[in-house]
């Protein structure tokens, strides 16, 4: 493979953890979900040992969630190509969002910082995740939520 399609590639897959962050902070929750192979998984970074399985099941955790002001802040996107249709990729990401209201500004809750671990495929809907793993590592200005685990049939366990 030359040096253009492995940038064209990188260029691609990059933008896949910046078009998430997008989309779940604007609610766009089909728009997510498509960024997703239908039989993806994908871990939450606050639930990394709860994956969710297919791509309805992601969109029906951020759909379902109640509202929420939130915004993703995503940096150090790494990508390494391992063939002209995979790639493996890493990035980190702070969480900041307020429950009071949807309607900006809001005072935030606390910070939370962690990271994905990603694997593309490219597909005839061009490049997608198909696996996303997250965790988080820090936070500050409060508890880590205490999400219940989520049910076999939410997350698509079969």
């Amino acid at each position: 493979m030359d040096e253009i399609a492995q940038l064209l590639i990188e260029r691609e897959c990059g933008r896949l953890p910046l078009l998430f962050a997008k989309y779940a902070d604007n609610g766009d929750h089909a728009a997510l979900a498509a960024l997703f192979t239908h039989d993806c998984e994908f871990a939450r970074p606050f639930q990394p040992d709860h994956p969710f399985f297919g791509r309805d099941r992601v969109q029906a955790i951020f759909r379902d969630r109640p509202p929420i002001l939130v915004r993703h802040i995503v940096t150090n996107v790494l990508v390494e190509v391992v063939s002209e249709t995979e790639a493996r990729g890493t990035n980190y990401l702070a969480m900041l969002s307020s429950h009071a209201s949807t309607v900006p500004p809001q005072p935030a809750g606390a910070l939370y910082v962690g990271g994905f671990e990603d694997h593309y495929v490219k597909t005839s809907e061009g490049w997608q995740f198909k696996s996303r793993y997250g965790r988080v590592v820090l936070h500050q200005g409060g508890p880590m939520p205490n999400i219940p685990a989520p049910t076999d049939e939410a997350r698509g366990v079969i």
